[in-house]
């Protein structure tokens, strides 16, 4: 997991015609919501609301692919597309996985920039991060709650750097702290069949590159050219939208290829 730059105001995506015109399409969304909850707020209760479409979905996506590249923002792992996720769930939460889900969820956060990430579906399902939302403090339970008083036990890669809760030792990752242990737990990203082997073999690369790279003189089956191409790809595996830089880069920082 790495710290991805983001600004805190989403691209922009206005209506240009129509009465809504020149208002954000994801703000038309959310008050249709919010104005839907307090008509009548059995259906958010039992689970059975269905939200809209987000209006700005393509254009979020394609923006969070810009500043990320095609990589999960949890694991790390490559994607092809990616979807937008919800930090925290629109529909309901779980404090601690097998709870029965709490409804309503973060309703009023469902089309919100800063709750929508760019995941892999793995990470998202329900046997990893799904519903659950495991807070400390005071839990937001309503539109006009203060955020500022939860704190969550997983790790968001765009507001914080996950490198102070977590960290690798080779390819595993390695814990500092309860949110770091309770990110790596729920995301599974230990022991996982889709990461884990392509992790490994990514730092197995990098650590072979190394040992190419740092030969003074072409020695053996390895070439001037080899040398060449394996700093060229020293270089190109830490760039921050590459999968798995984040595992690349904690390496590097303790020193854990010499």
């Amino acid at each position: 997991m790495r710290k991805i730059d983001r600004d805190n105001l989403p691209p922009q995506d206005l209506y240009l015609i129509g009465s809504n015109k020149g208002i954000s399409k994801w703000r038309v969304a959310e008050n249709i919501v919010i104005k839907a909850y307090i008509n009548d707020s059995a259906p958010f209760n039992d689970g059975t609301f269905s939200f809209p479409a987000h209006p700005s979905y393509e254009v979020w996506r394609k923006e969070l692919i810009n500043l990320q590249g095609l990589k999960c923002c949890f694991c790390e792992k490559p994607i092809k597309n990616g979807a937008l996720e919800h930090f925290r769930p629109k529909k309901g939460w779980q404090e601690n996985k097998g709870d029965t889900i709490t409804r309503p969820g973060y309703f009023w956060l469902a089309y919100r920039w800063k709750n929508l990430f760019l995941s892999c579906t793995d990470c998202n399902e329900s046997g990893q991060k799904g519903n659950l939302f495991p807070i400390d403090g005071v839990r937001a339970l309503r539109a006009n709650s203060n955020l500022n008083f939860e704190v969550p036990k997983l790790i968001n890669p765009y507001d914080e750097n996950p490198n102070i809760h977590l960290s690798f030792y080779k390819s595993d990752p390695i814990s500092y702290c309860e949110r770091g242990r309770k990110t790596i737990e729920i995301f599974k990203l230990k022991d996982r069949a889709d990461i884990k082997e392509i992790r490994r073999d990514t730092f197995k690369l990098y650590e072979t590159a190394i040992k190419i790279a740092n030969l003074h003189v072409p020695i053996g089956p390895f070439t001037e050219g080899n040398i060449r191409e394996s700093k060229k790809l020293i270089k190109n595996k830490l760039k921050s939208k590459q999968p798995f830089s984040g595992m690349i880069s904690e390496n590097l920082r303790h020193n854990n290829f010499n």
